[in-house]
C-alpha cells in the first residue's frame, strides 16, 4: 500500500483560507452574542478572540486527526 502524499502548497493554502473564514465567522459569532449580553468592548474582543482561537486550532488539528485514524484504522 502506498503511502499518501503531502498536499500541494495550493490546497493547503485553499485549506488554510477555509479555516481563517470559518474561524472569523465564529469569532464573530460568539463577539454578537457577547455583546447582546451587555458586556463591555474589551470583554467582547477578547472572547471573540479566543473563539477565533479556539476554532482555528481545532480547523488546524484535524487533518492530523483523520490522517491518525486511517493509519490505526
Amino acid at each position: 500500500m502506498s503511502e499518501p502524499t503531502a498536499p500541494s502548497g495550493r490546497m493547503w493554502r485553499l485549506w488554510l483560507a477555509l479555516y481563517v473564514a470559518c474561524s472569523v465567522v465564529i469569532g464573530l459569532v460568539v463577539s454578537l452574542l457577547v455583546l447582546r449580553s451587555g458586556a463591555g468592548t474589551a470583554d467582547v474582543v477578547l472572547t471573540g478572540g479566543g473563539g477565533f482561537a479556539t476554532s482555528f486550532a481545532l480547523c488546524l488539528a484535524l487533518p492530523a486527526t483523520v490522517r491518525e485514524l486511517k493509519r490505526l484504522g
